[in-house]
């Protein structure tokens, strides 16, 4: 029996109308055409200087909508980004951050189940997370609906999530790294498959392909593994000389951050102790990662 747990630090927005789809492309780092299947996608909208701002899952609905499911933290203001972006579009915008819930669920069903699935639940959308397979599904289903979403499911808690998270070493904005001081490859994108580099243009567009054709790229997330409790997230990793990256998310002595590869390479090749808060830490890439510790790999 599938465990369910709420993600209530996650909310929605609702893209719909018949330039939903146009006004979208034209915005974010993905690319629609790939919802097509009935899938989400990642994706997020940039600073002009191409930064990560907001992320966001994509999430089709009906033929003209799409749901946005991301952090409540920056919600409002994104939905403010968007009505000001919309011009003459003809979309719609709403905002159903009070009316709709999210949910993670532990079951792998394949794509093809979904659908049903979805209905058996009275969901308003259940997708599988498209970061990794290994992270299950999530569902957006709204207020009056939960009990019969919920009903014969196991109900768990956020940390079984988070753990879940960790373990696959999929980082989240916010949490992970910082929102308006993180590029798309620093967080993975490129490899997590974040970013479309084909579609043409979106906000930040320029400095994303830079990146992609000509950088190599210095930070990134690694996973993090200490034998005492780690403290809090934002916390400085440090050897005796210099400081390799910032404490991310973590839970039971496992955790990510966001690291100079060239100085967590030359600590682990040296064998200098990396620190956070007095308490040693080993780092490694997560599986999905094209990176490695080793100095003078390319990232």
């Amino acid at each position: 029996m599938s465990k369910f747990v709420p993600l209530l630090d996650r909310g929605v927005i609702k893209v719909s109308g018949p330039d939903a789809a146009e006004f979208l492309q034209g915005l974010v780092t993905n690319n629609l055409d790939k919802t097509n299947q009935g899938g989400a996608v990642l994706s997020a909208l940039l600073t002009p200087q191409g930064k990560i701002q907001y992320e966001f899952f994509i999430v089709p609905v009906a033929e003209d909508g799409y749901l946005l499911e991301m952090a409540r933290g920056g919600l409002k203001e994104l939905f403010g980004k968007l009505s000001l972006y919309k011009l003459r579009a003809d979309v719609e915008i709403e905002d159903l951050s009070e009316s709709h819930m999210v949910f993670w669920l532990d079951d792998l069903k394949q794509q093809s189940e979904l659908e049903e699935f979805a209905k058996e639940r009275r969901a308003e959308s259940i997708f599988r997370d498209p970061r990794a397979d290994e992270l299950g599904l999530r569902a957006i289903v709204s207020v009056e609906k939960v009990a019969a979403f919920s009903e014969g499911l196991i109900a768990s808690h956020a940390e079984d999530y988070l753990m879940k998270r960790i373990k696959e070493g999929i980082p989240e904005g916010g949490l992970d790294y910082a929102f308006g001081d993180t590029f798309p490859h620093e967080a993975g994108y490129d490899l997590l498959d974040g970013v479309d580099f084909e579609k043409g243009c979106f906000v930040g567009q320029e400095v994303v392909s830079r990146m992609q054709h000509r950088s190599n790229v210095r930070k990134r997330i690694v996973s993090v593994t200490a034998e005492a409790d780690l403290p809090e997230a934002g916390s400085e990793i440090r050897t005796e000389n210099s400081m390799i990256g910032v404490l991310g998310s973590h839970v039971n002595g496992e955790g990510l951050a966001l690291v100079r590869l060239d100085r967590a390479g030359k600590a682990v090749a040296t064998g200098a102790p990396m620190l956070v808060e007095g308490v040693e830490v080993q780092l490694s890439v997560p599986e999905w990662a094209g990176y490695s510790l080793e100095p003078g790999e390319k990232a």
